[in-house]
């Protein structure tokens, strides 16, 4: 690499690796870096962002106005053991004195080690593999974008030079933002504003500008940290769409068992009102002394027994049915079984109507029994397109088609749908647990790879996952969702969820309690 390269790749790392760290400090109230050079010098901004990233704590004893050399290599140390023994950062041959005397390079350096680190961790143990994983979740979602696919995004430097990249990833994710189809592809700058003034309003930090993307051979580690941000701005929103849809259709079950529990009790109550009238009726019927008049009570009671009665009948059965179908909507939905009140009971109805004969009695159950087989629960497993996309992944980082990932390849295919660790011991918990093979050997087959995908992503309907997901919504809020957070759902939704959940103290609802009362 001749100079004047040197000098460009050092000027566009500066530029983006600083606005990337002063996006983090800037969350925890922290002063900005203004020049890495001395930024970095007195130790106190690298604890800061160790602390800002992996909430690891300040040290308790350090210098907090270092002016002489000694004192600041004090503070660089303790801010070192924090980024690599705590945080666990490898930074290679970083020393104390190149933060202290300015090393551009082995600081711009350290700050690609600490991007990387955080922002692409999970999607991979080093660089290469984390690169390719990344580019692999672009290419999937900009397949088919005219412009960009084909001939498809290739690297993180040239194909996104155009702009078309960046705003196709925006459109796949967020069509109403933009117009992709009404694109220049020919107006590369004004293509790169739309899009970083988009993404910028989506939460996403501007880390660069037009200038930075817009020449003939942009930066890939800036515009890889810059992609990096996209990843998990949109995997957190795909997280939070997931969590809604669960959540609405919990919400739609109940809601949906709750007016079939009030149209059962408003049903059977009617019939039990028209039972008693008739009782009534016939305990006050003067029968009379004539022929005439014995005729007409006959004459009477074969009008009851021919038009009014055969309707209740029909609705004393139609009533029994949808008590059937409620049960069973619960039962195979993993719902406790629906208890009518007092005096509602299946058994009050019978009690009501004991002047029919066996063969009516025979033939309602044999038509509650013969409903029942056409009540089923809905699946809520992986469509197939889900399931084709994760044996897709799977195959893709097989490298050597053995049918068994390594823990690198195993890590790689969960990053390209959507999946990443920041935890390493997660991850490696979760490898080990799906091994198999010995040391030399182990790895994850097929069908534990797509086990493990149901696992995490099939709506299981349980109350763990809905509870999980009004935690998502709620901001992990100890179980109890506000009002405001209420907004994820519709006036008729929210207005149930306040009607049915505890109201906590503070005016929030206890979703858990909510939850577990509708599971059995």
């Amino acid at each position: 690499m001749n100079a004047e390269d040197e000098a460009k790749w050092i000027t566009a790392q500066k530029k983006t690796f600083t606005k990337w760290f002063n996006n983090h400090l800037r969350k925890k109230g922290y002063p900005p870096i203004t020049e890495i050079k001395t930024g970095f010098e007195t130790g106190i901004t690298l604890m800061q962002i160790v602390n800002a990233l992996y909430d690891k704590p300040m040290p308790k004893k350090y210098n907090k106005d270092p002016k002489m050399r000694p004192h600041k290599l004090d503070n660089l140390n303790l801010a070192m053991e924090m980024l690599t023994n705590q945080a666990e950062v490898k930074t290679n041959f970083l020393k104390n004195t190149h933060l202290l005397d300015g090393d551009e390079k082995m600081i711009l350096g350290m700050m690609w080690a600490i991007i990387l680190h955080y922002a692409i961790n999970g999607i991979s143990v080093d660089e290469m593999t984390a690169k390719e994983g990344l580019l692999l979740w672009v290419q999937k979602k900009t397949k088919n974008y005219s412009g960009v696919d084909p001939p498809g995004v290739k690297d993180f430097s040239k194909s996104w030079r155009s702009g078309l990249a960046f705003c196709a990833l925006i459109h796949k994710h967020h069509p109403d933002r933009l117009d992709y189809h009404s694109l220049d592809q020919k107006d590369a700058a004004g293509n790169l504003k739309l899009a970083f003034d988009v993404a910028e309003s989506l939460g996403i930090p501007r880390l660069l500008e037009v200038e930075d993307v817009n020449q003939d051979k942009p930066d890939e580690r800036s515009i890889m940290t810059y992609v990096s941000e996209f990843f998990h701005a949109f995997a957190n929103a795909n997280q939070a769409e997931a969590a809604i849809r669960r959540c609405k259709k919990f919400l739609d079950f109940a809601r949906k068992m709750w007016d079939a529990q009030n149209e059962y009790e408003t049903r059977a109550q009617a019939l039990l009102d028209w039972i008693g009238l008739q009782d009534q009726k016939f305990s006050h019927f003067d029968a009379g002394e004539t022929l005439e008049d014995a005729k007409e009570c006959l004459s009477f009671f074969r009008r009851y027994v021919v038009a009014d009665k055969p309707p209740k009948l029909g609705e004393f059965f139609d009533v029994c049915a949808l008590l059937a179908e409620i049960q069973t909507d619960l039962k195979v939905n993993h719902r406790p079984a629906y208890v009518p009140p007092q005096g509602l009971l299946p058994a009050d109805l019978d009690a009501a109507f004991a002047n029919l004969n066996i063969i009516e009695v025979d033939y309602t159950n044999q038509a509650r029994a013969h409903r029942f087989t056409f009540v089923h629960a809905v699946d809520s497993g992986l469509s197939e397109d889900q399931k084709a996309e994760y044996k897709a992944s799977f195959n893709h980082f097989d490298a050597n088609k053995n049918g068994i990932l390594s823990a690198t390849e195993f890590k790689a295919a969960l990053v390209a749908v959507n999946v990443s660790f920041r935890d390493e011991n997660e991850f490696k918990a979760l490898f080990n647990s799906l091994s198999t093979g010995g040391a030399m050997n182990a790895g994850v087959g097929l069908d534990a790879y797509m086990s493990y995908m149901y696992n995490r992503n099939a709506d299981k309907d349980d109350a763990g996952q809905v509870k999980d997901s009004f935690a998502t919504l709620s901001g992990g809020n100890n179980n109890s969702i506000s009002d405001s957070q209420l907004a994820h759902f519709s006036a008729d939704e929210q207005q149930f969820i306040r009607n049915r959940a505890p109201q906590n103290a503070d005016g929030t609802y206890n979703f858990a309690s909510f939850v577990d009362s509708n599971y059995a």
